[in-house]
């Protein structure tokens, strides 16, 4: 996973990303990478807009976006 997360940071591209909600939900979105600290990742979402900031034993799955096959 946190190859993704380093493609989506260093590339400035974005991804799929699958992870549990503040309010324990279960969310999918397609959000770029913003910061990757040890433990923590913060990213923000295309659509809806938003910016999230979580844990990243909460982070569920990465994977490439719809299209995107992770080639320059």
């Amino acid at each position: 996973m946190e190859r993704f997360l380093r493609y989506s940071l260093e590339k400035q591209r974005p991804i799929r990303l699958i992870f549990f909600a503040d309010d324990g939900s279960m969310k999918q979105l397609n959000a770029q990478v913003t910061n990757l600290q040890p433990g923590r990742v913060t990213f923000t979402s295309l659509r809806p807009k938003g910016t999230y900031d979580i844990p990243l034993d909460r982070l569920l799955s990465a994977d490439y976006k719809r299209g995107d096959e992770g080639q320059d």
